[in-house]
């Protein structure tokens, strides 16, 4: 792909092209894809690890270790580490052919995704709203690490994680308000849930 045919994509697809000519080089680890990304690799590290919690049924346990997880590897992103993942992991090699194969699905979906996608207000990654969303991010992930068997416990503050996370991989500021709404539903979601809990201990005399 030339140099012009690039101008107006999102980082994310830039990525994906990149991740393609590395595998006409051979296998990749792990530390070679996040090289790729750079800075953005926190967030496609986030959003595989919030996959499975976008559906209503709680993941009872795995979310604990997953919301945690999500919290440092945020951390990291807000004082620009390098996203932390166990060095065994990093060195773990995938094929080129898997790769490319995975690289080449996501890009057909992100280019049809582009008139929803793509990188505007800027404004929204800079400043103040740069620690409020590291905030945001984090709270959210601590409410997914909470152990409650209860329906959407884990959708809800999961659905505003994953907002977030396409918000940076394509620096698109929709997404960030659309994850400032969404946190709003998750406190509203919580405090219900809080509630409920102090009415059946006061039912029940505590």
């Amino acid at each position: 792909m030339t140099e012009s045919s690039r101008r107006g994509r999102g980082p994310l697809l830039n990525h994906l092209d990149e991740i393609e000519a590395r595998c006409l080089k051979g296998d990749l680890t792990i530390q070679d894809i996040f090289d790729v990304f750079g800075p953005h690799g926190h967030y496609v590290l986030m959003l595989f690890m919030i996959l499975p919690f976008l559906q209503p049924i709680p993941l009872f346990g795995l979310s604990t270790a997953f919301g945690l997880l999500i919290a440092t590897v945020c951390l990291f992103a807000y004082l620009r580490k390098p996203p932390w993942v166990p060095k065994r992991w990093t060195r773990l090699v995938i094929s080129a052919k898997t790769v490319s194969r995975i690289a080449e699905g996501s890009e057909r979906i992100f280019e049809r995704l582009a008139f929803l996608i793509h990188p505007r207000w800027s404004f929204l990654f800079k400043g103040v709203f740069r620690p409020l969303n590291t905030v945001l991010l984090m709270s959210n992930a601590v409410l997914l690490a909470l152990p409650l068997p209860i329906p959407f416990s884990n959708a809800i503050p999961a659905w505003m994680i994953f907002f977030q996370t396409l918000a940076h991989l394509e620096e698109d500021g929709l997404f960030i308000v659309l994850s400032y709404v969404q946190t709003v539903i998750c406190l509203v979601y919580f405090l219900l849930i809080a509630k409920g809990v102090g009415t059946g201990f006061e039912m029940l005399g505590f």
